[in-house]
């Protein structure tokens, strides 16, 4: 999903892998792994439009961006359940009093083992990855990493059973 930030509604968007690599694991970038479409809404959108986006679809990262694009914050299914279990009147609350600021990021050409080092560093599940403007064009996340890996280890397994 994309917020229009001018008349506030959503516009879905279905979520694709990169798939330029070649079949044998050959992934040796971001570009090569990241989920090119992100769900973004904006900090003024309600904490409960958050939850209901989650419930409904089979993603748990939300990007916050503002109108140009630009990142803001990044929402996790953990910060949805840290606010329900932290605040009392959550449903006042707004998708930019519930986002983890300053989001750690990456960018497309940033090397896999960089961005898994940032990951497991920083204990988190996903990055943001941004093109060269700044401007959020895909995430990276631990199950974006876990689907390269094994693809690694399958053709692992194929180039053994082959004689």
């Amino acid at each position: 999903f994309e917020m229009n930030h001018d008349n506030r509604e959503m516009t879905a968007r279905e979520s694709s892998t990169a798939t330029e690599s070649d079949a044998h694991g050959g992934y040796k970038c971001v570009a090569d792994v990241m989920t090119r479409k992100t769900v973004t809404l904006s900090p003024h959108h309600g904490f409960t439009e958050a939850v209901s986006l989650m419930a409904d679809r089979h993603f748990r990262h939300i990007v916050v961006v503002d109108t140009g694009g630009q990142i803001l914050g990044v929402i996790s299914d953990r910060d949805i359940l840290r606010t329900l279990a932290r605040t009392s009147n959550w449903q006042t609350k707004d998708v930019g009093q519930i986002m983890t600021r300053h989001p750690i990021t990456v960018k497309r050409e940033t090397p896999l083992s960089v961005a898994v080092a940032k990951i497991v560093a920083k204990r988190i599940n996903c990055l943001p990855v941004l093109d060269d403007e700044g401007k959020v064009c895909g995430i990276l996340t631990s199950t974006d990493l876990l689907k390269s890996y094994q693809k690694l280890l399958e053709s692992l397994e194929n180039n053994r059973a082959t004689p």
